[in-house]
């Protein structure tokens, strides 16, 4: 994650610490915007977003400097604020269980929320992968990343486009859900799908994920949407008939792809 977009002031600015300060301000915003057409608190959605960055910070924080002094950072506490180096999964496992606390929290119906939320989860994912450096396997497809003497899957690429195309999925159909829960939990179906067929891409290891960690879940969550779907109320004749065109939505989706990919590759140029 080293790689340096700009420098402001002085300062190196990292192309993944970029994007996902793009991702967020993208994803409260949407969030915010989704959140009041479902009649939600714009402030309260807001705070969400808020604590939950802060306990990711922290957290991440504290376990990247207790990775490196152990319990000697107690003693001097201050080589906290020497650095701005975060443990990203540390920060995600902290974030997640303290988002979830809050929305119950927060929310007196937290699936109308976390529908709100959906889109906003898949941009943000999308935008993460767009800055982070972690390639994959070596491959001898013309669009590889040359690094070295190495050609390898542009694995960050692939990952910002899958994801871009389940927030214009779920986007799309934000208007027109059945049941509260629907866009959620079909996000964590299409993330597990998305991850179990980006591993045959991926550099395999000893401590490699296994295709079952994703599998099982997509297969699980997607049994799950489907029957939810299928006992769900229908939709108002109305509703029913109002969609917008398909070919101007592919055509959207080609463009942003192709934005990302000029934009993947001016960072490898």
């Amino acid at each position: 994650m080293e790689n340096v977009l700009f420098i402001f002031a002085g300062i190196p600015v990292y192309s993944y610490g970029f994007m996902i300060g793009l991702g967020l301000i993208c994803g409260s915003l949407l969030t915010c915007r989704e959140g009041r057409r479902r009649g939600l608190d714009h402030d309260t959605i807001f705070s969400w977003f808020v604590w939950t960055t802060a306990v990711f910070l922290i957290s991440g924080r504290i376990a990247f400097v207790f990775s490196l002094h152990r319990w000697r950072m107690f003693i001097y506490p201050w080589v906290l604020f020497t650095g701005f180096q975060v443990d990203e999964t540390a920060g995600l496992i902290a974030a997640a269980v303290a988002g979830l606390f809050l929305v119950f929290r927060f929310f007196p119906t937290p699936l109308v929320f976390l529908d709100a939320m959906a889109p906003a989860l898949a941009i943000m994912q999308s935008f993460a992968n767009l800055g982070s450096n972690v390639f994959g396997r070596q491959t001898t497809v013309p669009w590889a990343v040359q690094l070295g003497y190495f050609k390898l899957h542009p694995m960050p690429l692939y990952g910002a486009i899958a994801y871009y195309l389940i927030f214009s999925i779920l986007w799309r159909a934000r208007r027109y859900t059945r049941f509260d829960g629907q866009l959620v939990i079909g996000f964590f179906a299409l993330s597990s799908w998305t991850q179990w067929f980006l591993l045959r891409f991926r550099e395999q290891s000893a401590v490699s994920w296994s295709p079952w960690v994703f599998l099982v879940p997509a297969v699980a969550l997607s049994a799950a949407w489907v029957y939810l779907y299928v006992n769900a109320p229908l939709l108002p004749l109305s509703k029913r008939r109002v969609r917008s065109p398909v070919v101007g939505w592919i055509l959207s989706v080609l463009a942003v792809s192709l934005t990302m990919t000029l934009v993947f590759f001016w960072r490898f140029g």
